[in-house]
């Protein structure tokens, strides 16, 4: 709290303007301070102190350094679904809740997953480059496969994937799923076969990523199990990069195993202008811009502000990703 005020820190590096947040906050007599992280160290001691909630924009770095300087803070609010960039277990020995909005943009992502599937199967960069190129032959980028024809493989299956594959099947592909934390009956709901994830590997002739980035998944698609994927694959992420080793990714498609990758995410972002997937015909990169769109981003910023009120003021949070003492901070 600050001058009688309950305060809000928003530490960000994305946005420009916050007047949405701030017309929500002032209507609760909150005072609203925003940090870029170049200017982190300069405000952590005027703010840090006393702010009684932090929104911590996507990419923002909230470490256990900030996180121990919090001295009133009752909630940590994500801006986002991913949350690796906030030191949880630092939170929770705080007594700070942290809470995400893991579903504002599943209908985005979902179908920027499906766009991705079909510019790579379809060869759509190819085409439109040599057409711009004054090449016009429809021949020259082949092999191009029917979808129908291929097993797409959904690595995890949480919204997201579960919309993936209410949108893939009118394609006519079949669809196998691996998610060691989904119960059978909602394999059975959405009508996917749910197999191992060597089988998943083995089987499928797009792969499509749908996990958080933890230390089991770190680096999870590398060189060993991109080679057990049949020859001519194509490998699909809109989750987080560092689920993929990119080197090995590289590697593969060289090799001429792996026929190419439509990606939204790097494990770097952005990426330095020489990275090599960034030179690559077969992949086809967008700028981490999966979730976007005018509806997302206000339903992103509206639940964000909507956490920070609710966690201050002691209210059940429907999205906490952890759990804490309940106690009064003063």
């Amino acid at each position: 709290m600050k001058d009688g005020r309950h305060l809000v820190w928003i530490l960000d590096d994305e946005w420009n303007s916050h007047e949405l947040e701030k017309s929500m906050y002032n209507q609760h007599g909150f005072e609203v301070k925003v940090t870029r992280s170049d200017k982190l160290e300069d405000d952590m001691p005027l703010y840090a102190p006393c702010a009684d909630g932090v929104v911590a924009q996507v990419g923002f770095q909230c470490r256990a350094d900030v996180i121990d300087k919090l001295q009133s803070c009752k909630v940590i609010s994500v801006s986002g679904a991913g949350y690796n960039h906030v030191d949880i277990e630092a939170a929770t020995q705080k007594g700070i809740m942290v809470s995400n909005v893991p579903d504002y943009c599943a209908e985005e992502v979902s179908n920027h997953t499906l766009a991705l599937i079909l510019t790579v199967t379809r060869r759509l960069a190819s085409y439109n480059r040599k057409v711009r190129e004054g090449k016009w032959d429809p021949l020259d980028t082949m092999p191009i496969h029917r979808l129908s024809e291929n097993t797409v493989g959904l690595l995890g299956f949480g919204r997201i994937a579960r919309m993936v594959a209410a949108k893939l099947k009118p394609f006519g592909v079949r669809i196998l799923v691996h998610d060691d934390f989904v119960t059978e009956e909602t394999f059975n709901v959405h009508g996917v076969e749910p197999v191992s994830l060597n089988d998943l590997l083995q089987q499928s002739n797009i792969l499509s990523l749908h996990v958080p980035l933890t230390t089991e998944t770190n680096n999870l698609i590398n060189y060993e199990r991109l080679k057990m994927m049949p020859r001519g694959a194509f490998v699909i992420n809109t989750c987080r990069g560092g689920v993929i080793n990119e080197a090995d990714l590289e590697t593969a498609i060289k090799e001429g195993h792996i026929s190419g990758a439509g990606l939204d995410v790097l494990e770097i972002e952005p990426p330095s202008p020489d990275h090599p997937l960034l030179k690559m015909d077969e992949v086809f990169i967008t700028p981490h811009s999966s979730y976007l769109s005018e509806e997302s981003i206000d339903e992103l910023r509206t639940r964000t502000t909507q956490a920070v009120i609710d966690g201050v003021h002691g209210k059940h949070l429907p999205y906490a990703l952890n759990q804490v003492k309940t106690e009064t901070k003063i």
